[in-house]
């Protein structure tokens, strides 16, 4: 069942793709660097993947980061006030499993991933940061008729790569949840801030913080944010559970490091009335359009 692999997918693999090698990270160097409007090579290009450009959205020039910015990362005119659920959707591993993952179901294929954001929009979606969900929710902001927010847990290459490359094509930023050590590098995650993204803790080593308290949980809580707001000058203001695993302490202690707001894996639409327990649906390999469709469909 998905729940049940679900589960032991999420506690077993906090490093996912920390080993692939100093190949894969320079690879993954060269295609942000490109992530911008030049020609970006993900680091499938060297076993046989074409090169592709995105196509990104149309921004107007001179305000916050200028033109880098994707058209969803500001308000648009048309857009309106929404206090309602918001579905949230989580990716892990993108690209190909290898033959000895134990859990599969964690990657989501290429040509999977570009299918279901292409039918997200054919449905009148729009992506944005859940830091905009939270304007709405709470502060009188404005989102589009359909809003949904697509997320990445862990920090794995081709979440700043090919993700960005994909989701730049109908305008949309993401949100990147990233385990702040030995995971990805400033390098990697400047370019995806540029483009609007919205970049936020999952923890400094991925524990199960129900298991931790006092200075270890401040540090795996709170030290980690202080660390992407000191480094990148950004608010990181929601936080992401690691392994879906919290309790009332947990809680609390996001609380004090001044998260607004903190994601599970429970699957259903977030809802502004528990800030700190926002459901998210995990979208798993090989289920494709039709998984996705009945997930948003349920919880409709």
């Amino acid at each position: 069942m998905r729940g049940e692999q679900r589960g032991r997918g999420r506690c077993g693999r906090p490093l996912l793709l920390v080993g692939a090698g100093l190949l894969v990270a320079v690879a993954a160097a060269v295609a942000i660097l490109t992530a911008l409007g030049g020609t970006t090579i993900s680091p499938g290009a060297a076993s046989g993947r074409i090169p592709r450009r995105p196509r990104s959205a149309s921004t107007s020039a001179g305000e916050g980061r200028g033109s880098h910015l994707v058209g969803n990362a500001r308000p648009h005119a048309d857009w309106e006030p929404h206090t309602g659920p918001v579905p949230i959707l989580v990716y892990h591993a993108l690209g190909e499993a290898p033959a000895s993952e134990e859990y599969p179901g964690l990657y989501v294929s290429d040509p999977e991933f570009e299918e279901e954001m292409a039918w997200l929009h054919s449905q009148g979606y729009g992506a944005v940061t859940l830091d905009r969900v939270e304007s709405a929710w709470y502060h009188g902001g404005t989102l589009p008729a359909k809003p949904i927010v697509i997320t990445f847990d862990n920090g794995y290459p081709e979440q700043v790569t090919f993700a960005p490359e994909v989701l730049s094509r109908y305008g949309w930023p993401g949100v990147l949840f990233e385990i702040t050590e030995e995971h990805l590098r400033p390098f990697e995650i400047r370019p995806v801030i540029e483009l609007g993204w919205e970049v936020d803790s999952h923890s400094a080593t991925h524990p199960n913080l129900t298991e931790l308290s006092g200075q270890e949980l401040e540090y795996q809580v709170a030290a980690s944010r202080r660390y992407l707001r000191r480094k990148f000058g950004i608010p990181s203001d929601n936080f992401c559970y690691p392994s879906s695993e919290y309790d009332a302490a947990t809680i609390a202690s996001v609380k004090e490091a001044g998260y607004v707001g903190a994601v599970t894996e429970n699957a259903g639409y977030a809802s502004r009335d528990k800030p700190f327990e926002l459901d998210r649906y995990e979208i798993e390999g090989g289920e494709g359009v039709a998984g996705l469709a009945a997930d948003l469909e349920a919880g409709a």
